[in-house]
């Protein structure tokens, strides 16, 4: 009899291993991995994962460029890349870094809850990317009132080799920010600000601007962490000379004529 349960046991261990190991990449990761400021992610984080060398983007929808003070909106978040399996992790903080509205879990999204109360919206299980994408959807519930009157979503996906390991793995990450209006909203960006803005493949350092329906306005350029790292008063036409920015992706915000319109860029 002896004997006879020995290769059971070895059987029920071996399928043990092998369910927790497919679990571990990646299952309902650690909070304050988005990116956003003051945050890492799951890349850069110490003991998390590492060595990949995986591209792609990950991207929100659902959500406009201006949302309605206590409106619900369904939040879809999209992992496109060549990796195998994907998990992701989204957080969404006011002008002050504070948390901003409300997430509510939906099929395979779970609700963590971290510190200063902030929320994330994380895989409660990795999806397997079909056709190069894969994808989560959840809600959002816009404040009454937020600090800047604005909410900046950041947000991350873990591309995975699907080893059952930490390594061979990497995060993309990304961000949008949004105006929230208000009834108290200086700013009525019902419309958005007419601009010409081009190239949105910045090689020679200049980008150019030229406002059409006012004589001047404002641009802020925000990274991927939601750091201003461009500011400028504009008039009807403008050549901005992006030479101190370095390689990547950037949102800008250009104010005028009360309207507000969102471009994003890329530095090579």
């Amino acid at each position: 009899m002896k004997f006879k349960i020995l290769p059971v046991l070895s059987l029920l261990l071996a399928a043990w291993f092998l369910l927790t190991n497919s679990m571990r990449n990646p299952n309902n990761p650690p909070l304050a991995q988005t990116g956003a400021p003051g945050e890492t992610t799951c890349s850069t984080a110490s003991g998390c994962h590492t060595g990949g060398t995986f591209t792609g983007t990950v991207n929100i929808s659902g959500v406009p460029d201006t949302v309605e003070a206590n409106q619900t909106y369904n939040i879809t978040i999209t992992n496109t890349s060549n990796a195998i399996r994907a998990g992701f992790q989204l957080t969404c903080w006011d002008g002050a870094n504070a948390m901003c509205g409300t997430l509510t879990a939906g099929t395979g999204v779970n609700i963590g809850s971290g510190t200063a109360n902030k929320k994330y919206a994380r895989q409660s299980s990795p999806r397997t990317l079909s056709g190069g994408s894969a994808s989560w959807t959840f809600t959002w519930k816009a404040p009454a009132s937020a600090s800047g009157d604005k909410a900046t979503f950041y947000f991350t996906s873990l591309c995975s080799n699907n080893n059952g390991q930490k390594t061979g793995d990497n995060a993309i990450q990304s961000n949008k920010m949004v105006v929230l209006r208000t009834t108290s909203t200086s700013i009525e960006p019902a419309q958005e600000a007419a601009v010409k803005f081009f190239p949105t493949l910045v090689q020679n350092n200049m980008l150019h601007l030229e406002l059409l329906e006012a004589e001047s306005g404002q641009i802020k350029v925000f990274d991927l962490n939601g750091k201003i790292v461009l500011q400028k008063n504009l008039t009807a036409v403008n050549d901005l000379n992006v030479n101190d920015l370095a390689k990547g992706i950037y949102t800008a915000h250009i104010i005028a004529a009360g309207k507000i319109a969102t471009k994003k860029f890329v530095v090579e």
